[in-house]
């Protein structure tokens, strides 16, 4: 899940910040039903009577699901309170209140690629969710599994994931002369690219992104996750200077070089600007950005969505950004009732309808892709949205985070922003990217 004022539906959607891309977490403003309690007892009045309350935190589209699936559960469980808090997307206050052991949220939204490094820093701050899991294991991809998994135990529940399509406006294809079912890989879409930008006199390009990074580096990711990239090498060293990021932000590159891309440094709100303003004629993006452009009302009917181009013909299409999980503090006073609020939330086919419906959150839990709300036509696309990415989530090359990723995406939004803004060898400031953030490792 990721998210300048476009009216007052552009306004709600702005505050939703991936998935995407890149990237977003939690922060201030979140509070403990009981901060000074290390166990995980339950206050439950009777076996199988849920009582008592939790708080939950969220970020933006997040919390938006997490308020309406709190609404239904408490419905549907009366005698229990379940406050949502929605917070920024920094960790400033939860890395305070781990810190702390204090104040934590009994359950916590925490992006996806972000879960190992919190219980790599914060070991006995997150129960074991094993015995939710193990149950449910076949309901969830090997991608978004091993994401959650620490030493064999689970330590958080998958929510969201991002599987990627090519959004693209089909007006302005039409315009230019450009059929989408030519372009096979990113070779025929910067050719695609250069005719729009001929045809419009400049105005239109094909693509947008943070050349410096700095505020995300969402773009490089999604070409890295869709080559099957590792943060990695075998022996556990980072390696930003992989074939598969040097292909990555080369292709970053060689966009920017053929005039087809233009530069948005404030990524995520230049991005809906350039969109809503046809600056760009396409976003290659995770599936919660639909929401987004669905908050630009007079263009419904002109975005289509197609598979992503690949590097080499007949290559692999397909690549996640985004997503993110649940997990329990361990300071909960009610382990109970916040078990029985994430798997409402996550593993059921009425909590996965409420976060697709009220947010776009594209479910990690396969069995709800059968659903009605997966299979059903969406107006502004005139697709199903559900099973389209649905499609385009079967083969998503697995990657690892690591338990220090905080430190990895540092080191690269700088190795970015040196490649691209100021032009310099690519795999130079990626190997610098490489030692830099291994040094901040090997000092913790």
């Amino acid at each position: 899940m990721k998210r300048k004022k476009i009216g007052k539906r552009i306004c709600s959607i702005l505050l939703a910040a991936t998935m995407f891309s890149s990237t977003a977490l939690l922060a201030s403003g979140c509070t403990s039903s009981d901060s000074s309690s290390k166990s995980a007892k339950s206050t439950s009045s009777a076996p199988g009577k849920l009582s008592g309350s939790i708080t939950v935190c969220g970020w933006n589209q997040a919390a938006s699901a997490l308020k309406a699936n709190a609404k239904q559960f408490m419905t549907e469980n009366p005698g229990t309170t379940v406050t949502v808090q929605t917070v920024d997307s920094d960790y400033t206050k939860l890395y305070s209140e781990l810190a702390a052991n204090s104040g934590v949220p009994d359950v916590v939204t925490i992006q996806n690629r972000d879960v190992k490094n919190f219980v790599n820093k914060y070991p006995d701050s997150w129960l074991d969710l094993t015995d939710m899991m193990k149950p449910e294991e076949s309901n969830f991809s090997n991608y978004v599994r091993g994401l959650a998994m620490v030493d064999n135990k689970y330590y958080a529940v998958p929510w969201d994931l991002g599987p990627c399509a090519l959004y693209y406006r089909k007006d302005i294809f039409k315009e230019a002369g450009v059929d989408p079912s030519t372009i096979k890989t990113y070779d025929d879409y910067i050719a695609a690219g250069k005719k729009i930008v001929t045809k419009t006199g400049g105005k239109t390009k094909l693509i947008g992104f943070d050349y410096s990074g700095s505020t995300s580096t969402d773009m490089p990711a999604v070409f890295f996750s869709q080559l099957g990239g590792q943060y990695y090498n075998k022996n556990g060293k980072v390696q930003l200077n992989s074939d598969a990021m040097v292909k990555a932000v080369d292709l970053c590159k060689k966009m920017i070089n053929a005039g087809v891309a233009v530069n948005l440094p404030n990524e995520w709100n230049d991005r809906i600007s350039a969109a809503t303003n046809d600056q760009i004629a396409s976003i290659p993006y995770a599936v919660w950005y639909a929401g987004t452009l669905q908050a630009i009302s007079d263009q419904k009917g002109k975005w289509g969505i197609m598979p992503l181009p690949a590097f080499t013909a007949g290559g692999n299409t397909q690549a996640n950004e985004g997503g993110s999980a649940l997990a329990i503090s361990s300071q909960t006073k009610n382990a109970e009732l916040a078990k029985a609020f994430v798997k409402f939330a996550l593993m059921s086919s009425e909590g996965n309808k409420i976060n697709f419906e009220t947010s776009k959150l594209f479910t990690s839990y396969q069995k709800s892709y059968k659903d009605s709300e997966y299979t059903a036509t969406d107006d502004y696309f005139g697709i199903s949205i559900g099973s389209t990415f649905a499609k385009l989530s079967t083969n998503i090359p697995t990657v690892d985070f690591g338990p220090h990723f905080t430190d990895v995406n540092n080191a690269l939004k700088t190795g970015i922003g040196n490649a691209l803004l100021k032009k310099q060898d690519t795999k130079a400031v990626l190997k610098e990217a490489s030692d830099t953030a291994q040094k901040a490792i090997d000092n913790e």
